[in-house]
């Protein structure tokens, strides 16, 4: 008796990948982010990378040439590694900060959707209040407010570890940013979570779990929360540029990256204050923070038409 051929069903997951695949823009910027990856973090660990904040008033304001690629600045420090050591900053800061917001607002969202009624009108009405204070201020306030611990916090560490000053302080100095960053950029994903939850909290296999004796936690996390891992992906990629976009204007405007330390803020600050002497130091900052912007906003538009269902053609 000859068999019946069957065709082999693929994963939600399996169909979203090949839906990202298809998408050139998507993999394009994909791998114009994983370069730019390698670029900031690997590429200076080479000895053909100068160091960043070795000044050299001999050769200021220098021109592109083989030794500086991209010229130097005003104090004759070589920009293209000026421009690979503020890439990494910023783009920690854009990565740390979004973390710190994805897990405050998973959690919030999470909680405020799940137990309904009352305390997720108060819960809401509390993200509504902060909605409409001025982002850059609290954020100003609150990097101001948690500087002082961050300073007492290096110093313990540099006596507990042993390490220099040099290559701690530079990191440790984010703190306070990623911490204000990440602490007040929550409220959009709580508001896209709780909305989720309660959609999915309704369904039948959440009924069933409930109906066998689990625990709230156990459904929250094993039950919901896995089923928002597509928005969640979706959301990290398209708030990653805006928390850069932060970050390069408090930079900008003096409130980010400390000196000798740079950021792409910072290099496009000072790159605005001289451009009409010496343009290239505006030019390759800003080129290298725009297209940064640009594909992952890219990857975060394919990663949402891939992992939105309704997006499938079959």
């Amino acid at each position: 008796m000859q068999k019946t051929p069957y065709q082999q069903g693929n994963s939600l997951w399996k169909d979203a990948r090949q839906r990202l695949y298809r998408n050139r823009a998507a993999m394009a910027a994909l791998c114009f982010m994983v370069l730019m990856v390698l670029a900031c973090f690997v590429l200076p660990l080479f000895p053909c990378i100068a160091n960043p904040n070795a000044t050299n008033l001999d050769n200021i304001a220098a021109p592109c040439s083989w030794a500086h690629p991209f010229g130097t600045d005003q104090l004759g420090r070589d920009l293209l590694a000026r421009v690979l050591y503020g890439g990494r900053i910023s783009l920690l800061v854009g990565m740390v900060a979004t973390m710190v917001a994805l897990i405050i607002g998973l959690v919030y969202g999470l909680i405020s959707g799940y137990i309904g009624g009352k305390t997720d009108a108060l819960m809401m009405r509390t993200v509504d209040v902060l909605f409409a204070l001025p982002f850059i201020v609290l954020v100003i306030v609150f990097s101001l407010s948690i500087e002082e611990p961050g300073r007492e916090l290096t110093e313990n560490l540099i006596i507990l570890t042993g390490w220099s000053r040099e290559s701690i302080a530079p990191i440790m100095g984010l703190v306070p940013l990623f911490i204000a960053i990440g602490a007040l950029g929550w409220l959009t994903l709580a508001r896209i979570v709780r909305t989720q939850t309660l959609e999915i909290k309704s369904q039948e296999y959440i009924q069933a779990a409930r109906s066998l004796g689990l625990g709230h936690l156990r459904i929250l996390f094993r039950h919901i929360a896995p089923n928002l891992m597509g928005t969640v992906v979706v959301y990290t990629t398209l708030a990653v540029p805006g928390i850069m976009l932060t970050e390069s204007t408090l930079s900008f405007i003096g409130l980010g990256v400390k000196a000798p330390n740079s950021s792409w803020g910072t290099l496009i600050k000072e790159g605005a204050d001289r451009m009409e002497v010496t343009p290239e130091l505006l030019l390759f900052p800003a080129l290298f923070f725009c297209l940064t912007l640009l594909a992952l906003n890219f990857l975060g538009d394919g990663l949402r038409d891939a992992i939105d269902p309704k997006s499938a053609k079959d």
